[in-house]
């Protein structure tokens, strides 16, 4: 009989140890991180913006930083960034890239006058295969930096730029007609001062040739809108203005005009 009491107590302990485990909470998933694609992340606009990303808190994002060669991408940079092999002038490699892609920063520009890295082909067809593919896989939010001057026709650089700036507007134009949500920021005159200066985001109109921002700021910029409802399709010039640096600027979107 001790024996049958003894086995019954040793099952019981059993059954009240399964319940508990089955009752107990399952441990918390943290949520998936949103998928960033960096495009140009090997230029100089591009590269800062990549750092800001991979410097965010808790590494906010996923990032994946598009660029034609991996090998050469990872020879001059290291490989410490997610290095993504796609074409913006070949659409069928910009298909897988853009898979699961939640929010792309594209800092892409034209690196010369002739051949595939003319302002045609980069700034205007490769935008558009670029807006294509966005839309084609859902992405939620498009960001684009351009230039405080894109899509004048009588700039001085389009002489010597084989009109750079108006293959610019264009592509600017396109992303607006698309149906994608977009924040197109143009940047004033880019330095390599570090960040942390004061930024102030001014409608295009306001901007006055010879006004400056510096990349650092303008890649936070570029980060700050990707999930700031105001600045939802909106466009817009930085400049790094007088006085200390303060956040005041992140509550300008929403005045910005949406053209």
């Amino acid at each position: 009989m001790t024996a049958i009491r003894f086995f019954a107590a040793a099952l019981a302990l059993m059954f009240s140890f399964s319940v508990a485990a089955q009752d107990a909470p399952a441990p918390a998933v943290p949520p998936a991180k949103k998928v960033a694609l960096l495009a140009g992340a090997t230029g100089k606009n591009g590269h800062v913006v990549l750092q800001a990303l991979q410097a965010l808190p808790g590494q906010l994002y996923d990032v994946r930083a598009m660029t034609r060669d991996s090998a050469a991408a990872v020879s001059k940079y290291g490989s410490t960034a997610n290095w993504h092999e796609a074409d913006v002038l070949k659409p069928e490699t910009l298909t897988k890239v853009m898979a699961g892609v939640d929010y792309i920063i594209d800092a892409k520009a034209a690196t010369g006058v002739l051949g595939d890295n003319r302002p045609e082909a980069v700034d205007l067809e490769g935008t558009k295969n670029m807006i294509a593919a966005a839309k084609a896989a859902g992405v939620k939010k498009y960001v684009i930096i351009t230039s405080s001057v894109s899509g004048q026709k009588d700039h001085f650089l389009n002489k010597i730029g084989r009109n750079v700036l108006i293959y610019k507007g264009l592509a600017e134009e396109a992303l607006m007609a698309s149906g994608l949500n977009y924040t197109i920021i143009g940047p004033a005159g880019m330095t390599d001062e570090p960040a942390g200066q004061n930024i102030k985001i001014i409608a295009r109109k306001d901007y006055v040739a010879g006004q400056k921002i510096t990349r650092a700021d303008t890649a936070a910029v570029c980060i700050e809108a990707l999930t700031n409802e105001g600045a939802a399709n909106k466009v817009f010039t930085v400049i790094n203005s007088d006085g200390p640096a303060t956040a005041d600027w992140k509550q300008l979107f929403a005045s910005m005009p949406s053209k």
